[in-house]
This record gives structure tokens, sequence and C-alpha cells, in this order.
């Protein structure tokens, strides 16, 4: 299985690369083109990064969720397990057994199943 690694940096497009950024300019030369998807919110995004499916999916279709018998919107819910779906790791492990995956500073961290995890509350 081939390496990969997935830079999710909020903001940053292909067209603000360039002289400023040669790194990160001549890495994204070889990078895969990702769609965006709608709504543009972080935990919708990253959701479809993970899933490899739509919101409609996966579920995640806004930072937030209205619990009408409370009459509150909780935001940021950090449980991966509200990510319905397979997840990418384990899309890789059924694959090869030997895969592993690092979730690093991604939503979703909490009660992932990656073989490493870090965050700022992960």
């Amino acid at each position: 299985m081939q390496r990969t690694a997935v830079l999710n940096v909020v903001g940053l497009t292909r067209d603000l690369m360039g002289p400023h950024t040669p790194h990160l300019a001549a890495f994204a030369q070889q990078c895969a083109r990702i769609d965006a998807v709608t709504p543009a919110v972080t935990c919708t995004a990253q959701s479809t990064y993970l899933t490899g499916s739509l919101p409609r999916e996966h579920g995640i279709v806004a930072n937030g969720w209205y619990f009408r018998d409370l009459n509150e919107v909780w935001l940021w819910r950090q449980s991966n397990r509200l990510v319905q779906g397979e997840k990418i790791w384990q899309v890789g492990r059924r694959r090869d057994p030997s895969f592993t995956c690092a979730n690093s500073f991604w939503w979703y961290a909490m009660a992932t199943e990656a073989d490493v995890t870090a965050g700022a509350d992960g």
C-alpha cells in the first residue's frame, strides 16, 4: 500500500501557493485534487475526507446539532462515532492488515480507531 499524507490546511488553496510557499507548491504538484464539499465547514469537510462519502451519507452536515427537546444548538461535538460510514483507516486495514494510520489534529479525533492520535483535545 502506498504511503499517503493528508494536509488539511483551512483556507489554503492552490492559488495561494507560489514563490512564498515553494515547498508546499512543489508538494501540491504531486497531490490529488479534492473538490470542495457543501457546506464548507470544518466538521463536514473533514468527515468527507475521512470517509470518502458525501454529507448525506456520513451524516455530518454542520458544525453543530439542534436538540429539539432542549431547544439548544450544541456545537463542536468531538466523538468520531458521530461520523457514519467506513473511515480511511478501516478501509486500509480491510485491504491490508498491516496498515497503520495516524490522525493528527483532525476534529473527530475522540474515540477514533486510528493507531496514533494527536490533537489539542484528542
